[in-house]
């Protein structure tokens, strides 16, 4: 960043590069984020400033479930609560995403994310497993979230839960099943070079088809 330039004059992206260079954190951006905004409210800036907070990526290995505990998940499951547990573990929606369920829709084999509800704020198509409507009736609005998950877990004999284990299980199955980074990366909302970097390899083919084959038993035993 030109530090003779005036604070006006500093554009976008000299910011940007400012802060990754410092390899500054979050607690550092939001001060700068404050700083930026009292400088749009006070006229030495004309246009707010956005300044991207730091990436988030797993630190360590990636900890999934097994097919046993997600058959056993779905087996202790509630039916007002299987619909979110569909959208996180079946499909691996973003827990947040999934509770904004008054921007999710299905429509022709797909259940769409809404901008209003994708992390990336961008429209997220998904394609569902065939006859997977039936879990997509059952998406209610959830209410005591995290003591239900609790309660379930217990109930299900799950002793280990990573944070975000149920979105990085489905993530591992889905890059299985579509065989492309590409592909798994537009279903799930992150980047190809992330989910090979963090998924590639860490379930079996053999291991994936036994999972979708345990969402689709569950259907069947349902009807």
């Amino acid at each position: 960043m030109d530090v003779s330039l005036p604070i006006c004059q500093i554009p976008t992206k000299s910011w940007w590069g400012s802060l990754d260079a410092m390899g500054a954190g979050n607690t550092a951006r939001r001060k700068v984020g404050v700083f930026l905004n009292w400088c749009l409210q006070q006229g030495f800036i004309a246009e707010a400033v956005k300044i991207p907070g730091k990436p988030s990526y797993p630190k360590g290995d990636i900890e999934i479930l097994s097919n046993k505990d997600v058959s056993s998940l779905i087996k202790s499951c509630p039916s007002d609560l299987l619909g979110h547990i569909w959208l996180c573990l079946c499909l691996g929606l973003r827990v947040a995403e999934a509770m904004k369920v008054e921007h999710l829709s299905v429509k022709g084999g797909y259940l769409i994310v809404g901008a209003n509800a994708a992390k990336t704020k961008s429209r997220r198509v998904l394609d569902l497993p065939e006859h997977h409507g039936h879990y997509a009736s059952l998406i209610r609005p959830q209410v005591n979230l995290k003591k239900r998950m609790l309660s379930l877990r217990d109930e299900s004999g799950i002793t280990n839960w990573p944070r975000n284990v149920m979105r990085h299980t489905a993530a591992s199955h889905w890059l299985n099943r579509l065989q492309s980074a590409e592909a798994a990366a537009l279903h799930l909302g992150n980047s190809p070079v992330m989910l090979h970097r963090h998924y590639k390899a860490l379930v079996t083919k053999d291991e994936s088809e036994e999972f979708f084959g345990i969402w689709d038993q569950h259907v069947k035993t349902a009807k």
